[in-house]
């Protein structure tokens, strides 16, 4: 019997028009915790006098040790990062929205 693996989980990125991350979060799983995630961004957006260019993605990770960190300070290099370790593993973006659509919607 093979053991399950405990350490999955999802990364979920929002990006700014230049796609430089501009929240990243790794708490919650899958559509359900991409929602959460979405909503925390939505109630921002709201705030503002117009609405952000912005888009937000997430990856399923079956093992998060394979994520990159975030650093202190600067991750503006965060997207790529991820990328590259997602592509290296062959893991593939699960969803990609962008914000006023979200809002649009909702």
């Amino acid at each position: 019997m093979e053991k399950e693996n405990t350490n999955s989980g999802s990364v979920y990125v929002t990006v700014d028009g230049h796609l430089n991350p501009v929240h990243v979060s790794m708490k919650g799983t899958g559509e359900e915790g991409f929602l959460e995630f979405m909503l925390e961004d939505v109630e921002k957006a709201l705030k503002e006098t117009e609405m952000p260019t912005m888009g937000m993605m997430y990856y399923n990770v079956p093992d998060m040790g394979i994520v990159p960190r975030l650093r202190e300070g600067n991750n503006d290099d965060y997207l790529r990062r991820l990328e590259k370790a997602m592509d290296v593993h062959g893991i593939k973006l699960h969803r990609y929205l962008a914000l006023s659509e979200v809002v649009y919607c909702l």
